[in-house]
């Protein structure tokens, strides 16, 4: 916002130069920008927030100026002679969108003569950086940036029809703005314009019209005062990609309470430039005038918020003196909000007025200050528990888009549960929040694929939504899980192997992970459960062809975590490392399909064999040699003592027992 030192000084009773003007408004929270000195004046930039309309004018300025400095403000007031005929027999108004304008006002003044504004007015403007055109255009600029009202004037005589029409465009119409360079635009019905009995004559809130401007040779005028919804005005504005200073303000909010002042204001500036008659009466059309708001603030409250004792008396006379009317009672004061200050609306609002007249800079600065962290959520660390064992595996975490298509969805959803789904204009053929995050990680698995990035591994850990049998809404959160391995004998042990790492990292290495064959998945064969600490989790296993068409080989797995992520991640322990050597002895047993690994470590445990510290897999074989129906897997025992070296001979007896419980608890045989 540009303003004139001496301009804003034409409204306090003393004057403030321009370095305290600065100084001033700057701890009112409108920060100087920029400077320029020029002859007998300074032109300054103030930073304007948006909430602050009030203040894009110098009358604006100067309130906030006098109440900061104890300076009495002094507010122009315009009270034109009303001597023509009725003002109804010139114009008439027709305002059918109260909605957006919520108050349209016209005076018509006949019998001007157009010329040079008088130096008082063109000083000012130019000394805000504007030129100077004529006395009816400098008129309503000057009262712009008094006031902060826009306003415009229409010659009278080239409006179709002496009316005034405010609607919005029809789709189609032409439009040529005011402008040495301006374009003929057309209009596509979204606008909202003023119009006479035949076309557009102004972008309400925007940019007046060519066709109706005032000239020298204009004799009658209909001035325009008004106020227009922000976000019509804005959407005006960026459409045709045309602004002024008239839209700034009206996109920062002009209340209907403050335009007939600035009305009389402007028809006062214009008879005493151009002379004329104004008619009498105002052409009105709108929605009732408001009344103005009333808020209450707790003094109380003021000053344990802002941490700074202030008397009730001071809060009151703060108030005062930005315009309120304060009353105090009961230590709860009680402000009626002036028309020009529509960011008002809570009690922090008035206790931020507050603040600022106490001044930001007098605040007291603590040196220190203590605070206490809040502690880390149990889901948070869950979380990236299970994304740093991911990622110390191999594997690559996506992030993508929860919206996929009908036919990806079918596959995972539920068994007798259906699909969430967004309005399908909005959703670019991809309507369906994903009941799994498999598909997505398909996704970029193939997109990977296709720019020659073979072996991925991939996962996400992020929501999934269904629509439950009962039509109950389910969002569950969900660890996607997907491998490349193409070898139809490594079965799922290698996603087996990651799962077991993410358990131990959510329950401890004493996690106990059973993974038990299931009926095959509509989108994985062959499929199986997998329970950590006996509760169920999810599914891992091979995609099913019918899914990943052509893409066999994928392992895949959807693990919820969510009943291991609500409490504190179990403290891991540091031990020392053994001192003597262990002892490692590796059996391989034929048994039945039907023999679990599972079962097999259960046996080596309950024996409670001496020194024994460790059961590991080594693998498992099925073909020549084989009989039918069978398999061969393959262990490795390890024993070891904490106080000296074991003997082979030692071993050999708990060797020896748990060969004979195979034998008689499986059926086992020993490979040679």
């Amino acid at each position: 916002m540009y303003a004139s030192e001496a301009w804003i000084n034409d409204y306090l009773d003393r004057p403030a130069d321009a370095d305290e003007q600065a100084d001033l408004l700057t701890h009112a929270g409108f920060p100087l920008e920029g400077r320029e000195d020029l002859p007998g004046d300074v032109r300054q930039d103030f930073e304007m927030t948006s909430n602050r309309g009030d203040c894009t004018c110098h009358v604006g300025l100067a309130r906030e100026i006098a109440a900061l400095s104890n300076r009495t403000l002094f507010v122009p007031v315009g009270s034109p002679q009303a001597n023509g005929p009725e003002v109804d027999t010139f114009a008439s108004l027709d305002n059918e969108v109260p909605q957006h304008c919520p108050l349209y006002t016209g005076r018509v003044i006949t019998d001007i003569t157009v010329g040079p504004s008088p130096s008082h007015i063109s000083e000012r403007l130019i000394a805000r950086g504007d030129i100077p055109r004529s006395n009816l255009v400098d008129a309503t600029n000057f009262v712009l940036f008094e006031l902060g009202q826009p306003t415009h004037v229409f010659d009278l005589d080239t409006l179709a029809g002496n009316k005034i029409v405010v609607r919005m465009a029809r789709k189609g119409e032409k439009f040529l703005p005011i402008g040495e360079d301006a374009t003929e635009i057309e209009l596509n019905g979204t606008e909202l314009v003023i119009a006479d009995a035949e076309k557009p004559i102004a972008l309400a809130g925007v940019k007046g019209g060519a066709l109706t401007a005032v000239t020298d040779a204009t004799k009658n005028i209909l001035v325009e005062a008004a106020t227009f919804d922000p976000v019509m005005v804005r959407h005006t504005s960026r459409l045709h990609n045309i602004s002024s200073d008239s839209s700034f303000r009206f996109e920062r909010g002009v209340s209907p309470g403050q335009v007939n002042e600035a009305a009389e204001r402007l028809c006062q500036l214009i008879i005493d430039s151009a002379g004329g008659t104004l008619a009498t009466g105002v052409l009105t059309g709108g929605e009732n005038l408001p009344a103005r708001a009333a808020v209450t603030m707790r003094t109380a409250r003021c000053r344990d918020l802002l941490g700074i004792n202030i008397d009730d008396g001071t809060q009151v006379e703060m108030l005062e003196g930005l315009g309120f009317e304060p009353s105090l009672s009961g230590g709860v004061i009680t402000a009626t909000v002036p028309w020009h200050r529509g960011d008002i609306h809570r009690e922090v609002d008035l206790i931020e007025e507050i603040m600022r007249m106490h001044g930001f800079a007098a605040v007291p600065v603590r040196e220190t200050l203590t605070i206490a962290p809040a502690a880390d959520p149990p889901d948070h660390r869950a979380a990236e528990a299970m994304i740093a064992a991911l990622v110390s595996d191999g594997f690559i975490e996506t992030v993508t888009h929860t919206l996929i298509s009908e036919q990806d969805a079918a596959a995972f959803l539920p068994s007798g549960c259906s699909s969430r789904q967004v309005h399908e204009t909005r959703a670019a053929g991809e309507p369906v929040l994903r009941p799994s995050i498999i598909p997505s990680l398909l996704r970029v698995r193939r997109h990977n694929a296709d720019q020659g990035v073979d072996d991925l591994s991939l996962f996400e850990l992020g929501s999934t939504f269904h629509r439950a049998a009962d039509g109950t809404d389910v969002e569950s959160l969900e660890l996607g899980l997907l491998m490349d391995v193409r070898i139809a004998s490594d079965g799922i042990r290698p996603l087996r192997g990651i799962v077991d790492h993410v358990a131990r990292a959510l329950a401890g290495v004493d996690a106990a992970v059973t993974v038990e064959p299931c009926a095959d998945l509509s989108w994985l064969a062959p499929a199986a459960a997998v329970s950590i600490n006996d509760v169920c989790v999810g599914h891992i296993g091979r995609l099913n062809e019918a899914v990943a068409p052509g893409d066999g080989g994928w392992l895949a797995g959807a693990i919820r975590p969510e009943a291991f992520m609500q409490t504190d991640l179990p403290e891991r322990e540091a031990h020392r490392l053994p001192e003597h050597p262990a002892i490692e002895r590796d059996l391989s047993l034929i048994v039945p399909e039907s023999i679990t690994w599972a079962q097999l470590v259960a046996i080596a445990d309950g024996l409670d064999m001496p020194h024994h510290e460790a059961t590991e897999f080594v693998t498992v074989y099925r073909g020549k040699g084989i009989p039918d129906g069978q398999k061969s897997v393959s262990m490795r025992l390890r024993f070891r003592a904490a106080d000296r070296t074991l003997t082979h001979e030692e071993v050999d007896g708990p060797i020896e027992s748990l060969i004979a419980a195979f034998r008689a608890e499986v059926g086992a045989e020993i490979r040679g």
